[in-house]
């Protein structure tokens, strides 16, 4: 139709007859015609908020429907993951943008609120970042207390750029995830590393680590040897056996040939090849492929706290998302950590035996670590 107006008026001068479409029989399909299928503002804004907090595009799909209409139903909703995927690969256009100038301005603000927040970055010759390592006050303050050992992990790729994230992880006295402040380096050579561990130990008021844990890379405890010489350098064990244990002792009690396989493939093996060899020889061998137990165990082999850090951040993210959701996670073990306090504080724990030694344990430690 060619549409002419006529002061506040319309009228039709024309009808095109093959321009023209055939008309939905079933109207509750029209949501779905591309005239329709726009995100109102209030939905930008919230999907927006959404994208920032990691929420992926098939869970935005099912949070929508509760802002969309209002008995919440899925059948309401035009939009499809895909079209939540292309609004957010828009906002990630606009956040690369300026994102290492909105960064500085956020870590500028975070400095005026907090005086013992600190960050450094370090350019190449182009001006494009090399590493990065931020702290705030918190955490420097909680470090000095428990500077004993801490763990180092890079294994974790966490924005646009390809850049791993380092954080630097240590354990307080209620058995909790305590952040160190995070680096983030582009090349992961000697020098980089080099970097990082510097700048760490400045702004930790030259206070070292006595011991730190690493994944093994020859970079890394280049680093380490130069920065941190004191320090009692181990590579990481494969921690969640643990965990594991009560799953696996019945199971390997009736295979002991697979519980020494076992034994051997997670102590004796030192590279990464060669515990993936081995692993995969001990599941044909014995024909475990179906152990749920074994299977989370090999799911779970490089994780750490970067388990956590993949609820709060993702590879897409730009540098300012990534600050502002460790920012978000820091807050999070600040107020577990307090939860804990208040727990020592108001709550005197259960005493089995009464025996001397005990009580005096008690008033000691925290209740967390008291019932360990």
């Amino acid at each position: 139709m060619k549409l002419n107006a006529d002061g506040a008026w319309w009228m039709v001068t024309e009808y095109v007859e093959e321009h023209n479409h055939d008309l939905i029989k079933n109207f509750d399909l029209a949501k779905f015609l591309s005239a329709h299928k726009v995100f109102s503002p209030h939905e930008k804004k919230f999907i927006k908020l959404l994208h920032d907090c990691n929420i992926g595009p098939s869970r935005m799909v099912q949070i929508l429907p509760l802002i969309h209409s209002k008995d919440g139903s899925l059948s309401s909703m035009p939009y499809i993951p895909a079209d939540i995927t292309n609004l957010k690969a828009k906002y990630h256009r606009e956040s690369r943008l300026a994102d290492i100038e909105d960064m500085v301005a956020y870590f500028k603000e975070k400095s005026k609120a907090d005086p013992d927040f600190f960050y450094r970055i370090r350019l190449d010759d182009e001006d494009r970042v090399r590493n990065m390592y931020w702290v705030d006050g918190a955490a420097r303050r909680a470090y000095k207390p428990f500077h004993d050992c801490i763990s180092f992990d890079a294994t974790y790729l966490t924005n646009m750029y390809k850049m791993p994230c380092a954080p630097f992880i240590g354990i307080n006295n209620h058995n909790q995830s305590l952040q160190f402040g995070c680096g983030l380096v582009r090349n992961e050579d000697t020098d980089g590393y080099t970097w990082l561990f510097k700048t760490f130990l400045e702004w930790m008021d030259g206070l070292a680590p006595m011991n730190i844990i690493t994944y093994q890379d020859f970079s890394m405890r280049a680093g380490i040897e130069e920065v941190f010489p004191l320090a009692v350098h181990r590579h990481y064990r494969w921690h969640i056996t643990n965990k594991a244990g009560e799953t696996l002792g019945p199971f390997f009690a009736d295979r002991p040939e697979l519980h020494k396989a076992f034994e051997l493939c997670v102590d004796h093996n030192l590279t990464v090849e060669e515990f993936e060899q081995s692993w995969t020889a001990m599941i044909e061998t014995y024909q475990v492929q179906d152990n749920e137990t074994l299977n989370s165990l090999w799911e779970k082999r490089i994780e750490g706290f970067n388990a956590v850090l993949k609820h709060y951040v993702s590879p897409g993210n730009s540098l300012l998302q990534f600050a502002k959701q460790y920012s978000a996670l820091q807050q999070k073990i600040l107020g577990f950590e307090l939860q804990q306090e208040a727990n020592t504080a108001l709550k005197q724990p259960k005493l089995l035996t009464n025996l001397p030694m005990e009580r005096q344990m008690s008033k000691i430690y925290t209740n967390k670590i008291f019932n360990k």
